[in-house]
């Protein structure tokens, strides 16, 4: 890796290190700035447009998700001791990050120990480049200065080239669910042959498109045979064997923090949709299934706020009362890209939110105007 240091614009001064390499979504170093090539040959996916109302039912081509009744309700209540979670607009209680996991704001975990091929597990042959244009782009994110701690994710996937701002373990908050959907699919004959395809489909159809708290924690139960703090477990190996180094889940939805919290980072996320992404243009049929639920997201006031009429964003939201997280796929347009973005400690959540609809915006129109 060849460090560059470069100035951040706007209000937000960030020391960031530009570092090149073959291959990989693997964490660079504290508060690197990267840049890599990914595998070329990505084109647009033909996909209908998400409707950002509510979804009623997802259907996918091999009949895993099929037609689900909507919850009536997202959220669960919270009050109480236990610590919130989800992405509705309750106003929920904020959860303190552990100690580890606020030191040294802007450190990145350790690489990825299978870092060695593409990000999206096929052999890397391009050579490295140095992507000017986002270095560029990722130099004038303006963060604001003065509202919580922020980390990004940017992968242009047209052009081959990715690249994060301050990616290190942070407050995962509902984003915990995407680890949740993927091991639930990961072991979805012995869960449905258990417990039922409609149950599983359903709780999944709920967990991701409203955020529904109580279906994650049922899928948890359910991938421990009953036990929440083995499902937990099985969540954590899922997360160490496809190499999201960074994510962690010590909780279930809507329990106590005392003694552990659930974490990610922006590249494990971005890691994460991209081979969703990758699956689905493949058409493999899990990664389709996992596509089609987070083109069903009626969480829309992020990423997708400000994004012009037809473009089409497949994402997945994170809130807590002093955290606001997001990543998405953004689709049907000449340049798709994947964006994530997460913030933690803030003191003006509506703000926050604001922001990631702007800075989506500008990113989006860097690479489609």
């Amino acid at each position: 890796m060849h460090n560059l240091s470069v100035k951040k614009a706007g209000i937000f001064a960030l020391s960031i290190f530009i570092a090149v390499s073959l291959a990989g979504c693997t964490p660079g170093k504290d508060g690197d700035t990267e840049i890599k090539a990914v595998d070329a040959g990505l084109t647009a996916a033909p996909e209908k447009e998400a409707d950002d109302s509510r979804e009623t039912e997802t259907t996918s081509s091999d009949g895993m998700i099929g037609p689900m009744p909507q919850p009536s309700s997202a959220e669960a209540d919270p009050s109480g001791s236990a610590a919130p979670e989800g992405d509705g607009q309750n106003g929920e209680d904020s959860i303190s990050a552990q100690a580890d996991a606020n030191a040294g704001d802007g450190a990145l975990s350790p690489p990825s120990e299978g870092s060695g091929g593409s990000v999206f597990g096929q052999e890397q042959t391009s050579e490295p480049v140095t992507d000017e244009r986002m270095q560029s782009l990722l130099s004038g994110l303006a963060f604001p200065s003065a509202n919580g701690s922020w980390s990004a994710y940017v992968c242009n996937i047209s052009g081959n080239t990715e690249g994060s701002i301050n990616s290190h373990r942070m407050q995962a908050a509902s984003l915990i669910k995407l680890y949740i959907m993927g091991a639930v699919y990961e072991n979805y004959d012995l869960l449905t042959a258990q417990y039922g395809q409609d149950s599983v489909d359903s709780n999944l159809y709920s967990m991701i498109t409203v955020s529904d708290n109580d279906a994650a924690n049922t899928l948890t139960s359910y991938l421990g045979s009953g036990d929440g703090n083995a499902g937990m477990s099985v969540v954590n190996e899922y997360c160490m064997a496809n190499g999201y180094n960074d994510t962690h889940m010590g909780r279930l939805l809507l329990h106590s923090n005392e003694f552990d919290d659930n974490y990610t980072s922006v590249m494990d996320c971005g890691n994460f949709l991209k081979r969703v992404y990758q699956g689905h243009r493949e058409g493999d049929s899990v990664a389709s299934a996992q596509f089609q639920l987070l083109a069903a997201q009626t969480r829309r006031n992020k990423i997708p706020a400000q994004m012009p009429a037809g473009v089409s964003v497949a994402n997945k939201t994170g809130e807590l009362g002093d955290v606001e997280n997001d990543g998405g796929i953004i689709y049907n347009v000449p340049n798709e890209l994947i964006i994530v973005f997460m913030s933690e400690n803030l003191t003006e959540v509506g703000s926050a939110q604001s922001t990631i609809a702007s800075l989506s915006r500008q990113i989006y129109d860097f690479y489609n105007s």
